[in-house]
């Protein structure tokens, strides 16, 4: 792990019971990276400039617990990423939330407001776009798919004046689609993220747009050595890849 690179461990909600274990997670990610904001690890991915290792957190659908989260995030000293969904946001009951998802376990709280939003902003942290309604973006229509990223941008450079980043719902190459990558970039975003696993640690600049991010999805919950073998397997894999798109998601 003291291979000079960039992790972007990434979460959901967090559970009261796992709370100290998430502080302990953020401890021990501290002890072996620098702690950096979303914004600063993409502006090392996109420049190559690596001469550490570099931690930036996300979080991904604008849970409730993520409040819990931003203040651990700010004890020590970092802040976080926080995809959302935008009609997910002011959600409150358990039944809504997994109604909008479509789960019917794993989906245990509600969601954050616009007033919280606002806050983490005022403090320091970002929010990012997590389309409007969650939809699998390969799973729907293309103009479906282009309204997805447009109007949840709008609504949250409506609602907090900026909007720089993007996360596609599920994460997995084949839930996205080139057509719905190329409407990221079209719609403003900066950077489009994945939940394929990897890091970043390539020596030279590459424009974001033509650099899939990779993100490694934690639960709190996990054992620390399951998260460490996680980090160290990626950051040696990341050694020498350009972290392109994949051939079927090639932005033209």
């Amino acid at each position: 792990m003291s291979i000079p690179h960039v992790q972007l461990p990434y979460f959901h909600d967090l559970p009261a019971a796992d709370e100290e274990a998430f502080r302990r997670i953020v401890a021990r990610i501290a002890e072996t990276h620098e702690l950096i904001p979303y914004s600063d690890a993409m502006q090392r991915i996109d420049s190559g400039n690596f001469d550490r290792p570099y931690a930036a957190f996300s979080f991904d659908d604008g849970f409730i617990s993520n409040l819990r989260i931003a203040k651990i995030l700010e004890d020590f000293g970092t802040r976080g990423m926080f995809f959302v969904p935008t009609e997910f946001i002011g959600t409150r009951t358990t039944a809504e939330a997994r109604a909008f998802f479509g789960f019917a376990d794993g989906v245990d709280e509600g969601a954050m407001s616009w007033h919280d939003l606002e806050l983490l902003k005022q403090r320091g942290h970002e929010i990012g776009n997590h389309t409007s309604g969650h939809k699998v973006l390969s799973w729907v229509s293309p103009g479906e798919a282009i309204d997805q990223i447009s109007s949840g941008a709008e609504a949250i450079r409506a609602q907090l004046g900026e909007c720089h980043h993007f996360a596609w719902p599920r994460g997995r190459y084949f839930h996205m689609t080139a057509l719905a990558a190329q409407a990221v970039f079209d719609a403003g975003h900066s950077s489009c993220a994945s939940a394929e696993r990897g890091a970043h640690s390539r020596r030279e600049a590459q424009p974001l747009r033509d650099t899939c991010i990779r993100r490694n999805h934690v639960l709190a919950s996990w054992p620390q050595r399951h998260i460490d073998f996680f980090f160290a397997s990626t950051a040696l894999q990341s050694i020498g890849s350009p972290d392109l798109w994949p051939g079927e998601l090639q932005i033209l």
